[in-house]
């Protein structure tokens, strides 16, 4: 195999598009936040002049509904798809079809010209380490996007496998991290944590998320979700996304509970699935909830304005463990569409950026009063709301607009690429 560095073009020549290869299990044409991030960033910097070439699954991790959006392969993103290994539910075999996808993505990366940068998102977990392996061998620069923190996070869901396997994956993950150029923190709290693991803080480059999906909300008059499911004259309070092991809803439950005589009009809906669902359909009727409470499923990308266009005030929830190794994107889903947020959790990047915003109330775990208290008065309160939606949309174009997250990335690969020298 050769490591030798393509020619420099002739004096006068021009430069051939830089080459750059993105792995990530999800990617067009999938509805999944996590997934419509890195279709953003591939378009952008084809169309910025790079030569992109996407490695990725054919599961789809939220198939959409409706006219998908415009094909990346028209603005020139080639796609290598690692075919599916078993039909159906994506949700079920998920560490056989992880398996499937690193097995194949091994000679994708070894057995191939290889790109001039390497970019990975932390999906699946051990596709960091192979693209890592790859970026050493052919001596290339890589950027890895830390859209949660490996194998911290594992750890924390209990998934280690003890304290020996646990040690191998700290140590296997930290020498990942150490042959990236640039390590890509959602935050201010996940950039601590990067530097405690050992990694470089001048590697370090702090690039938030942005919102994905249909920008912003539809009017009460033509909300027709808010129809169907009888929100007219109601004070929503919306829980949209993963109902996942990161996040706890006990203190936002117990909180309504004690709300709810204060608040005749309150109405909770959740919207979205995940590991916790059933657990809190449960505490929803121990808790004599089912009244008020409302459980949907994934909506279209489409229907986001209809979705987000239901709440009063939206909620963001984390688990004490997770801070800094997981930041919920679905803050910038709110902010983007003026939406004020309640945080229930421990310090995080999402209580720093609510509180640089003003756009939202902060509450520790735990304190229902707090969380009953914020409701009351906030029911009690439209321009009150209205005031932290409008600071919310204000910060969210100010530090978190999709043209900002993107020319940061595009700096970055500047800056791993300019001069382009084979590593040491």
């Amino acid at each position: 195999m050769s490591l030798q560095s393509p020619p420099s073009p002739r004096p006068g020549a021009a430069r051939p598009p830089r080459r750059i290869l993105f792995v990530e299990q999800f990617y067009y044409p999938d509805g999944w936040g996590g997934a419509e991030l890195p279709l953003d960033l591939t378009v952008h910097l084809a169309q910025a002049g790079f030569a992109v070439e996407v490695i990725c699954g054919s599961d789809q991790y939220a198939p959409l509904e409706g006219d998908p959006p415009a094909d990346p392969r028209s603005q020139g993103v080639r796609i290598r798809r690692i075919p599916a290994l078993l039909r159906g539910n994506i949700h079920r075999a998920k560490l056989l079809r992880q398996l499937w996808f690193y097995l194949a993505l091994a000679p994708l990366l070894l057995l191939r010209r290889p790109p001039e940068v390497f970019i990975t998102q932390t999906n699946p977990p051990l596709a960091v380490i192979l693209v890592a392996l790859a970026a050493r061998l052919w001596r290339r620069p890589l950027v890895i996007i830390a859209m949660d923190v490996y194998p911290d996070v594992l750890i924390a869901h209990g998934a280690g496998g003890g304290a020996t396997l646990g040690r191998l994956l700290q140590g296997t993950f930290a020498w990942a991290y150490r042959q990236a150029q640039r390590v890509i923190a959602l935050g201010p709290v996940m950039r601590e944590r990067l530097e405690h693991k050992g990694v470089s803080a001048g590697r370090i480059v702090e690039i938030p998320n942005w919102a994905t999906g249909t920008q912003g909300l539809a009017s009460p008059a033509a909300n027709t979700l808010r129809q169907e499911w009888a929100l007219e004259g109601k004070f929503v309070v919306l829980y949209s996304g993963n109902l996942g092991l990161a996040h706890e809803f006990d203190t936002l439950l117990q909180g309504v509970k004690c709300a709810m005589d204060a608040i005749p009009a309150l109405r909770v809906v959740f919207v979205g699935r995940g590991s916790r669902l059933e657990e809190v359909r449960r505490q929803v009727d121990e808790l004599g909830l089912g009244a008020i409470v409302r459980f949907s499923d994934l909506l279209p990308a489409q229907r986001l304005p209809e979705s987000f266009g239901i709440a009063d005030v939206a909620v963001v929830t984390l688990r004490g463990p997770f801070a800094g190794l997981v930041v919920p994107s679905k803050l910038q889903g709110y902010m983007a569409r003026g939406i004020p947020t309640l945080y229930i959790g421990p310090d995080s990047d999402i209580e720093r950026f609510i509180a640089r915003s003003a756009g939202g109330i902060s509450i520790r775990s735990n304190d229902v009063p707090g969380v009953a208290r914020v409701l009351t008065e906030l029911a009690a309160s439209r321009e009150r709301l209205t005031e932290l939606g409008t600071r919310a949309r204000q910060f969210y174009e100010r530090e978190f607009a999709r043209q900002h997250g993107l020319a940061h990335y595009e700096a970055v690969l500047g800056s791993v690429l300019e001069p382009a020298p084979l590593l040491p």
